[in-house]
């Protein structure tokens, strides 16, 4: 099943490992995208999506749109919020 999965980083270790980790559990139709606040993002368009999800915790990884799991995730857990 194809999901839209985005990651807001702040470019620390946990951070690359959530990066890693989803990676891992996703599926090879998942479309994936990171966005580390910590580096200004050409557009804006990180803080802008940042703000309309309301992320309050790096790493947060979203789902389709809504916030599915804050903090260091385990493959587990993000194989269970994309149906897997």
């Amino acid at each position: 099943m194809k999901h839209e999965i985005e990651i807001f980083t702040s470019g620390c270790y946990l951070c690359r490992e959530a990066v890693e980790i989803v990676e891992k559990a996703k599926c090879s139709e998942c479309t994936l995208t990171e966005y580390n606040l910590a580096e200004k993002c050409e557009s804006e368009i990180c803080l802008a999506k940042a703000k309309k999800y309301g992320i309050k915790a790096m790493p947060t990884i979203v789902v389709d749109g809504r916030i599915a799991i804050e903090g260091k995730p385990t493959v587990e857990k993000v194989k269970k919020v994309l149906g897997m």
